[in-house]
């Protein structure tokens, strides 16, 4: 409630709500740390998945080049259906089929760069090869290597998706969770401080806020000031028209009180039919006489309760400031309690009067 000495009004959760914050602050960085990471893992994951079969194949497309070059070397006759048959007898081209690969060796025209196809699958079927010159001086030879189908490795990707969904999905039922506890914790706060019928602080906030305003004074040479205010005539309400009728009247006087002080002071229902409200950050020597005869006249006045009832409502009004009235909460409220009582038997004097003169 410091923190917002002479601002609007709020609900005293600020410290709650700034410990929320600070909770999905922290929830969401590490949602993106771990999310930075984990996209970072599958890239990683990705492209070096596609670097290391490339890698593989051009090995495979050397090695098996570097095979049938020296078979041809050997043999007797130097032609298009020599190499052929080299490569039909080369078992190892058919390893490549198990390691999900297709492959071409394939003659190039080098005046019209266009290609012959020698043996394996026609290189225009082939899906971003990897080429590798075939050393065999009778003519331009190559050799094709591709995988099966694109070099991604496609379940590799489905597993990394997969993953990334059920991260996101974990994340938004996290935070809705996370909302959810806020609410249910506003919710309590709210409860714990604010009285449910009137809707002003509860006695435990309003003593503790007056403590706060002691120390707040005491420290910067100020003045707090407590009002006491306790209602002439409510339990002849609730007895005459019924606790709901008396529920009425206290939210009527919560809701003048509310209407007759400034934003930053505090309104609290103290308990049953009795009120306080703390004066914040007065200036040594304030007179209060004036504020406590404005509150009155607020509050000795005719109220409409309901559409058949409408009551007198009249208020005792006690005061005590600090340090003058008192140095503690218990002080002041013991004064201002009893300045109340005094002030109420003065508001019965003139009836005892008129009952001895008849």
């Amino acid at each position: 409630m410091d923190t917002n000495r002479f601002g609007k009004k709020s609900y005293d959760i600020s410290t709650l709500s700034r410990l929320m914050k600070k909770d999905l602050v922290f929830v969401i960085a590490v949602f993106l740390i771990l999310l930075l990471i984990f996209t970072d893992i599958s890239i990683y994951e990705s492209f070096g998945s596609v670097r290391s079969r490339k890698l593989e194949a051009e090995n495979l497309a050397l090695l098996y080049a570097s095979e049938i070059k020296e078979n041809y070397n050997n043999a007797l006759e130097h032609d298009d259906k020599t190499l052929k048959k080299i490569l039909m007898g080369h078992f190892n081209l058919f390893g490549l089929q198990s390691r999900d690969y297709k492959f071409s060796i394939y003659k190039v025209n080098n005046y019209t760069n266009e290609r012959t196809n020698i043996y394996g699958s026609p290189y225009e079927l082939l899906h971003k090869p990897i080429s590798v010159r075939l050393e065999i001086p009778d003519g331009h030879y190559e050799f094709a290597v591709a995988p099966n189908g694109t070099w991604v490795n496609i379940h590799l990707v489905i597993v990394l998706s997969t993953l990334s969904m059920l991260l996101i999905a974990a994340f938004t039922i996290l935070t809705l969770l996370f909302f959810k506890l806020r609410q249910s914790n506003i919710r309590l706060a709210q409860l714990a401080t604010l009285d449910q019928l009137t809707g002003l602080y509860t006695k435990q906030t309003a003593i503790f806020t007056l403590k706060k305003e002691i120390d707040y004074a005491n420290r910067n040479g100020t003045q707090v000031a407590l009002c006491f205010i306790d209602m002439n005539n409510f339990k002849q309400i609730n007895d005459n028209y019924g606790h709901t009728i008396g529920d009425a009247a206290l939210a009527k006087v919560a809701k003048r009180l509310s209407e007759s002080v400034r934003p930053e002071d505090i309104i609290a229902r103290f308990g049953g039919d009795e009120f306080i409200i703390i004066f914040r950050g007065k200036n040594t020597g304030t007179n209060y006489e004036n504020t406590v005869e404005r509150i009155k006249a607020v509050l000795n006045v005719p109220a409409r309760l309901s559409n058949r009832v409408l009551a007198d409502i009249s208020a005792a009004v006690g005061i005590a400031v600090y340090p003058k009235d008192g140095n503690s909460v218990e002080e002041l409220i013991s004064f201002a309690d009893k300045a109340m009582y005094t002030e109420k038997h003065k508001m019965k004097e003139p009836e005892v009067l008129d009952a001895a003169e008849g």
